[in-house]
């Protein structure tokens, strides 16, 4: 059975900048959306830093692990 996150991650356009919070409440992002694999249920998000040169940090999460997502409608 899909949970609203995995369905929306399965849909969701790759680049697509969005906020998740944990069902720990931790918010992670603004970060950018940069796959999701089903099989696993992994997210990755790239979270990119404000120093030069830049530089990116990859973060993964447990689909089933996340709350709410919200992001722009494109």
């Amino acid at each position: 059975m899909l949970n609203f996150a995995d369905y929306l991650f399965r849909h969701l356009l790759e680049g697509t900048v969005v906020t998740v919070t944990m069902d720990s409440g931790q918010i992670i992002g603004p970060v950018v959306f940069v796959q999701y694999t089903p099989a696993t249920q992994a997210v990755m998000f790239e979270e990119q830093g404000t120093i030069s040169p830049p530089t990116g940090t990859i973060i993964n999460v447990d689909v089933n692990k996340i709350e709410s997502v919200s992001y722009e409608a494109q």
